[in-house]
């Protein structure tokens, strides 16, 4: 029994897994429907160093301890590709893995091959083809605890004898795991399609095109726990604590409770991406054109204190926001890639892009009673105003990007041992953004732009105030009116990369790299103009890649040092407006181990562990911890040698797969250990948000022919009932409080799956 080959396209063109010079983490299609892993949060708990986690403003995507921060202004560090085509936007990882062929993790900056973003790593993603045979797919799951249910299927066929089409649909949804007063939580309804077409006219030109489509609408999407009302010793009783204790008597504070939630919070996502790839065969290589175009809507509504209280102004949810996000992206890329297998490989390309970002939040500052404030206590003059008004505070960001890109890499195989490859990308990136805030009454008037809150928690109409009004309010919350100081930049920069490739053996490689990463500056969507320049990194790795014990065995090893500059990083003050700054010096540095081994043809063992130390190395203006601003409000924190965030010490998985001979059926089981180090989930390292290690199980028995051409199993995940947090934040107010988004506990799931 031998290990089958892994095809890959981390380099751009497709190779050997075994043969890419680069720390890349591999789960196939059919691993992802067994194992029912419908979302990358899902994924990245089966992968060493990689945590994706779904936020309140944005999802954390972090690998090897680095990511981009809570700020809808961010591209992420870690990009996301889908047949070659970019994806910006974290929310677009919720419906990522829908009928794929394989999701690639690539550790480290990925610059030559993917984009300027990528400065801390790619997610690859390569969706499944047209076949010339008609085949096809279905896979049924149902859970009955939160009542969750995932019904996808696929069919390829030949239309004519050049053209085949794939169709493939998916409705997936839960009625939630978290207990609330009207209803559970988070309460989905998802749907996607996609149709794929390849057309083959002759032996010169390939043409594929693919449309997708997703929709999803969420009830209650954002159920935070509350955490540590009252506060912990040495904090004192906020005002805002004190207020949710005496309106919700015998209120527990823990993140295992799941039971206490604001109601009403829902999430609208649509999202569109047409992608159009043409390949032509001019003899000495391959000329390929990438076209790329997408659009997502997000339209949230929340609110950040998981308690409601009379105190309140209105009678209102303290402080309910709602989120509309709008991003439109276009691609184009054209590359060439030489034949290989001479002495010198070669590909080179050009890329541009064109985005258009809108993003608007709507904030209620309820839980503050504005009228009580003092001229005496503010300091300045502070118009009148009455107890009961509600605030409102509207920020409005529209940015419009694009980026021009010229790259190339070429490999010169040395001796038939030894190859020493070469590439290099120079990009630049334009960025024009304006922004306003927008502070006013929600009781008067009228404002066509502004969206009614669900079930009337959020008053429906809303009257500016005039210009000292609101110049006196952002006083006490934060807030700033104007544009950004500087509202246009362009960036720029050429990253390098060369790496080393040496066979040992036959079936042994090592490899040496280094490369430059880069990341372009930008402008902040949230309640501050913040403007924050590019980050940088130089990552240096040596790797192992081998097939052992006659190819039964794969162990693959890297060590990985990594040096950041001016890391783009958010920080949130106490009303948890957030703030964009350029950390001086950032340090990523550890080991990865992938292994894979069939022990016989009825058990094989596989297993991606990775070892971190992530840590600021020159970081004298960070946010501080809850206990040191109560020592001292004007704080600033020097975090240099603390840990960054999402950056546990040991995290990754092993399992295990056992097959049971049952006469002309088989019998498969397959339990998987998930494991990670606590870790940070703000950029403070404060304790209060941190999340204790954790082991998770999940077992899956399976039950079918030997061809899978039916399978029935049963699918249980977290069978520990471990309780872990996704997000953390502080209370607004409400020192040493905080509110958690919790995930999923234990759960129990049917398949039924058919290939035919």
């Amino acid at each position: 029994q031998v290990l089958e080959e892994v095809i890959v396209t981390a380099q751009g063109r497709e190779q050997s897994l075994q043969e890419v010079p680069v720390a890349v983490s591999v789960l196939g299609g059919m691993q992802l429907e067994q194992q029912s892993l419908l979302t990358l949060m899902d994924v990245a708990t089966r992968i060493g160093n990689v945590k994706i986690n779904y936020g309140s403003l944005t999802n954390a995507i972090n690998v090897r301890g680095v990511g981009s921060g809570q700020n809808p202004g961010f591209e992420q560090a870690v990009a996301t590709f889908a047949d070659g085509i970019y994806r910006s936007r974290s929310r677009t990882t919720g419906a990522a893995l829908f009928d794929v062929d394989r999701v690639e993790i690539l550790k480290g900056p990925q610059t030559t091959f993917f984009g300027a973003n990528a400065s801390a790593g790619a997610l690859n993603i390569t969706t499944r083809k047209p076949g010339r045979e008609f085949e096809g797919n279905l896979n049924a799951l149902y859970e009955f605890e939160h009542g969750e249910y995932n019904l996808e299927g696929g069919v390829s066929m030949p239309l004519t004898e050049t053209l085949s089409a794939r169709l493939a649909l998916r409705a997936n949804g839960m009625d939630g795991y978290v207990d609330l007063p009207h209803g559970d939580g988070p309460d989905e309804e998802a749907y996607q399609g996609r149709l794929s077409l390849h057309f083959a006219p002759n032996e010169v030109w390939t043409s594929d095109l693919r449309i997708d489509y997703a929709r999803s609408r969420i009830d209650n999407i954002t159920p935070w726990q509350l955490t540590d009302c009252p506060p912990p010793a040495g904090f004192p009783m906020s005002p805002v604590c004190g207020m949710i204790l005496a309106a919700n008597p015998g209120i527990e504070d823990k993140p295992d409770d799941r039971s206490m939630a604001p109601d009403g919070t829902t999430q609208d996502f649509d999202f569109v991406e047409i992608a159009f790839t043409n390949a032509f065969d001019l003899g000495p290589g391959v000329l390929r054109s990438i076209t790329g175009y997408s659009n997502m809507d997000v339209d949230q509504r929340t609110s950040l204190v998981p308690a409601t209280y009379p105190q309140a102004v209105g009678g209102y949810d303290p402080f309910p926001t709602a989120n509309r996000e709008n991003y439109e992206f276009f691609s184009q890329e054209l590359r060439f890639e030489s034949e290989t297998g001479g002495r010198f490989e070669y590909l080179a390309g050009i890329y541009y892009s064109t985005a258009e970002f809108r993003y608007q939040t709507i904030a209620g500052f309820f839980f503050l009673p504005f009228g009580f404030i003092t001229e005496d206590a503010l300091g300045v003059d502070f118009p009148d105003i009455d107890p009961t008004t509600p605030i409102t505070g509207v920020p409005l960001m529209s940015q419009d990007e694009t980026t021009r890109a010229v790259f190339a890499s070429g490999t010169l195989n040395v001796t038939d041992a030894l190859r020493v490859s070469v590439g290099a990308r120079y990009t630049e990136v334009k960025k024009s953004a304006h922004r306003s805030l927008t502070v006013g009454t929600s009781v008067n008037g009228y404002w066509e732009s502004y969206v009614p809150y669900p079930d009337d928690r959020f008053p429906s109409t809303m009257l500016p105030f005039p210009v000292s009004r609101t110049q006196a309010i952002c006083l006490i919350i934060g807030c700033f009116t104007g544009d950004f100081e500087r509202t246009s930049r362009k960036d720029s920069k050429f990253m390098p990369s060369v790496n080393v490739q040496y066979d040992l053996t036959e079936t042994i490689m090592a490899y040496a790299s280094y490369s430059k990463g880069f990341k372009a500056g930008g402008f902040s969507a949230t309640s501050t103009p913040s403007v924050f320049g590019p980050e940088e990194v130089d990552a240096y790795e040596i790797g192992l890649k081998s097939r052992l014990l006659d190819n039964s065995l794969e162990l693959n090893l890297a060590l990985f040092y990594m040096e950041y500059e001016g890391l783009q990083e958010t920080t949130f003050d106490a009303n948890l407006a957030s703030h964009i700054t350029n950390v001086a010096g950032s340090t990523s540095q550890g080991v990865e181990l992938g292994l894979t081994w069939i022990a016989s043809e009825y058990f094989t063992v596989t297993a991606d562990v990775g070892f971190l130390d992530a840590t600021y190395e020159d970081y004298p203006n960070g946010e501080c911890t809850k206990a040191q601003l109560v020592a001292d409000p004007s704080c600033v924190a020097d975090l240099d040698g603390k840990q960054r965030a999402y950056a546990p010490d040991w995290s990754g998985s092993i399992s295990a797969h056992l097959i049971v001979p049952m006469g002309p059926n088989e019998l498969r089981i397959t339990p998987t250990l998930s494991y990670s180090d606590s870790f940070f989930l703000l950029a403070t390292a404060d304790p209060l948000f941190e999340q204790d290690s954790f082991t998770k199980i999940d077992l899956r028995i399976g039950y079918g022919p030997a061809d899978r051409s039916w399978e029935v199993a049963i699918l249980g995940r977290n069978l520990g009932d471990e309780i872990t947090v996704s997000n953390w934040l502080g209370v607004p107010g409400g020192d040493g409080s905080g509110t958690a988004l919790v995930e999923r506990g234990r759960s129990v799931a049917v398949q039924f799956m058919r290939n035919f």
